[in-house]
């Protein structure tokens, strides 16, 4: 079983997607492919959750962004290579990195 920020008694985020990418390096190294796979779950989330937050703030789409860009493993790549390069930083702030990069969608 895996374990994050839960212990904690006073939390803002839930999950890995909120702690540091220090606890998300020793947690991949330490969990391997299971990490990764429910990492990837948690990750969706947390872009589908900021993309929806966006709409839901500028009460339309035009600044949403298109989420299937690139696959689930090259954006998990790229929070790794994050993380690597960013030891002391959020694992959510890679991940708001990445979705600032993202397309929106071409109007209808």
């Amino acid at each position: 079983m895996m374990w994050c920020n839960i212990g904690f008694t006073e939390r803002v985020t839930l999950g890995f997607t909120g702690d540091s990418c220090k606890i998300f390096n020793e947690s991949k190294d330490e969990f391997g492919k299971n990490f990764e796979d429910f990492f990837q779950s948690e990750m969706i989330g947390f872009l589908n959750g900021y993309n929806m937050y966006i709409g839901i703030r500028d009460r339309e789409s035009k600044n949403m962004k298109i989420l299937d860009h690139n696959s689930i493993d090259y954006v998990y790549s790229n929070i790794v290579e994050f993380c690597r390069k960013n030891p002391e930083d959020q694992v959510f702030f890679g991940l708001i990195d990445y979705f600032n990069t993202l397309p929106k969608p071409k109007k209808n």
